[in-house]
């Protein structure tokens, strides 16, 4: 889905992100279809981008979704309800789960995380 070690690392230098991500300390699981993602957030800094191995237990949040929503959030201009994960969660085939009062308090993050990820698939660093 990505390179999931250079948004780790774009997400580390992200001035925008790493304000709104500052006190975040939560471990978070992309799932792309079968495949999936583990982004551990320690106070605000992304420590690990890999995929989820069987022994890591429990998501602070979960962002799901078949492989062709991820293509349409993550297009370079997305179209209505895809520019935003809560949009696609509301209107499209996206699932957001786990604690809600952590998503609530870092959404600013995710949606930035979001557009990281975008600028990650297409180059646009």
């Amino acid at each position: 889905m990505l390179d999931w070690q250079r948004l780790l690392q774009h997400a580390n230098a992200d001035g925008e992100f790493r304000l709104h991500a500052r006190f975040w300390n939560a471990r978070v699981r992309i799932v792309h279809g079968s495949e999936r993602t583990l982004l551990e957030m320690v106070a605000g800094e992304m420590r690990r981008a890999q995929p989820w191995d069987a022994a890591d237990f429990g998501a602070n949040l979960e962002i799901a979704a078949p492989p062709d929503e991820w293509d349409a959030l993550l297009e370079r201009l997305p179209r209505p309800f895809y520019h935003d994960v809560w949009a696609a969660n509301v209107h499209h085939g996206f699932n957001l789960a786990g604690d809600s009062l952590n998503l609530c308090a870092y959404y600013p993050a995710v949606r930035r995380l979001i557009e990281l990820m975008r600028e990650v698939k297409h180059g646009t660093l």
